[in-house]
């Protein structure tokens, strides 16, 4: 029987990301036109053109102002689940106001679609060593399971020696699943691919194979999208030389995107997890 991947989209808007965030503080978002309504949309059709639910990890911010995107992507089939509330990095939050936003995110998702919220990633893949003790938070807060490990080794995020298939870890507050973000393992080195401008810098035909490969081995993975990777006409906060990585071969991600949805199958991560039998 052919492997189910996951698909997932990490909901938050152009201005919110960390390349921007010497340029545009947390404290003048409300100044700037929201585009993720109209960007996930697309991403909702496009999904279900190919019939593929998938999994929304959504911004509390961004829930609190557009309640009515988040009842969209859940009425529309999708899994909804946290991405903390203000997009910071876990690594400059206490423990204390990890748990307020981490209890905010997902009470406010649940008030809004009615379904328990079991899921988050972290802004940035920020659950990294020394933040590991996120982990025990996510358990006593009554989250199953996270999805912010990336198992590569780079400047601000990663944790190299961290398992690449879904598993079960105990903290002292519970059981968590963990879904790593994809890696192949290519010479002696975990090759990140699949999610952001991994997706859209690596040729496709690589990402496939490298898909295909991890599925052989028996194990999911995991496609992540931005909502406003599928808008190249988005405003331009700084030159693209600055910020390569976010301008970068925008135009490329639906029909990559479009591409995989033919070739593989996707499911949420909730759904993964529990075919895999790593959900608590």
């Amino acid at each position: 029987m052919a492997v189910i991947n996951a698909f997932s989209v990490d909901v938050e808007d152009y201005f919110q990301v960390r390349s921007f965030e010497s340029l545009i503080p947390y404290s003048s978002w409300g100044s700037y036109e929201l585009r993720v309504g109209e960007n996930t949309r697309r991403l909702l059709d496009l999904l279900a053109a190919h019939g593929v639910r998938g999994t929304f990890f959504v911004l509390g911010w961004i829930a609190d102002r557009d309640p009515r995107l988040v009842k969209d992507v859940f009425d529309a089939g999708h899994e909804v689940a946290s991405h903390g509330w203000s997009h910071k990095p876990i690594y400059r939050l206490n423990r204390s106001e990890f748990r307020e936003e981490a209890t905010r995110t997902k009470a406010a998702l649940e008030d809004i679609t009615g379904a328990r919220v079991v899921g988050f990633r972290a802004s940035n893949y920020s659950i990294v060593a020394d933040t590991l003790w996120a982990l025990e938070v996510l358990a006593e807060t009554g989250h199953l399971y996270d999805s912010s490990i990336y198992p590569i080794r780079r400047r601000v995020y990663g944790i190299p020696d961290e398992r690449v298939s879904p598993h079960v870890r105990q903290t002292a507050k519970g059981s968590l699943a963990e879904f790593p973000m994809s890696t192949c393992r290519l010479a002696g080195v975990n090759l990140p691919f699949g999610s952001g401008a991994y997706l859209r810098l690596l040729p496709c035909g690589l990402t496939a194979r490298l898909l295909r490969r991890l599925n052989a081995a028996g194990l999911p993975g995991v496609i992540s999208v931005h909502p406003w990777e599928l808008d190249p006409e988005q405003p331009r906060v700084t030159s693209w030389l600055r910020r390569p990585n976010h301008y970068a071969f925008l135009s490329r991600t639906r029909p990559r995107l479009e591409r995989l949805l033919r070739e593989f199958r996707f499911e949420p991560l909730a759904d993964c997890l529990r075919r895999a039998g790593t959900l608590p």
